[in-house]
């Protein structure tokens, strides 16, 4: 009895030297996102990582600003003319500082990623309160391409539906970086959590027009903090 019981828990013990995959959602001042990573082991403690995540870049200029002259508005960024995404397709390589020994304990790894940045440089439409041609004394919202100095503030209504512009998004190439440390802790079976908090640049030498009237930046950068799910397989 005793040996099919240290049978039974060995067959239950992770070993931390197999694959192992996560995925979960990201926040840093950038806004939300989402990300999937996958490590292979190369030898003790050492993995080999594939991250991919999707998150919004915003520039350290932004503020928004509401017409209080207008009733129902919602807030927009002032001289906001684009939204950035950026897409990090990301090699890397992971080590194990500490692994998890029960389920009471907390794993703990540190990682760095890096590669090319697929970047989605969207233009901002607004509502703008426009004279209807065919009530007399009355207005209505009319979605236009966002121009902050040919524009009057007074009768920007707020963003338009997301989908206005899509069609007129641009791509770009850059690169990117991510480092951290990683938490993870469990029942002693393969599926964990985990939380992650980190640090992520940004770098496109297009400069892409994401403010208007400003020389916008070729580097961005932003930490950042991660909840995820994953497995051990």
């Amino acid at each position: 009895m005793q040996t099919a019981g240290l049978i039974a828990q060995t067959s239950d013990d992770i070993t931390f030297d197999d694959n192992a995959y996560k995925a979960g959602l990201m926040a840093s001042p950038n806004g939300f996102g989402l990300f999937f990573r996958h490590s292979k082991p190369m030898s003790k403690g050492i993995f080999k990582v594939f991250d991919i995540s999707l998150t919004g870049v915003r520039s350290v200029k932004e503020k928004s600003i509401l017409n209080q002259r207008v009733g129902n508005t919602t807030p927009y960024v002032f001289g906001k003319i684009n939204r950035l995404y950026a897409l990090r397709p990301m090699m890397g390589v992971q080590k194990t500082l500490s692994e998890r020994n029960s389920k009471n304990s907390v794993g703990i790894n540190c990682f760095l990623n890096a590669g090319p940045t697929i970047g989605f440089l969207k233009p901002i439409f607004v509502d703008v309160l426009t004279i209807d041609p065919n009530v007399p004394n009355s207005y209505i919202s009319v979605s236009k391409r966002y121009e902050p100095f040919a524009m009057d503030p007074i009768t920007i209504d707020g963003y338009s539906s997301f989908d206005k512009g899509i069609n007129e998004t641009k791509l770009l190439v850059g690169a990117s970086m991510k480092s951290g440390v990683d938490f993870n802790w469990g029942n002693y079976t393969s599926i964990f959590r985990s939380l992650e908090v980190g640090f992520m640049l940004d770098y496109f030498p297009s400069r892409p027009p994401v403010m208007y009237g400003i020389k916008n930046k070729v580097l961005y950068s932003s930490f950042y903090i991660s909840f995820a799910l994953g497995e051990y397989y």
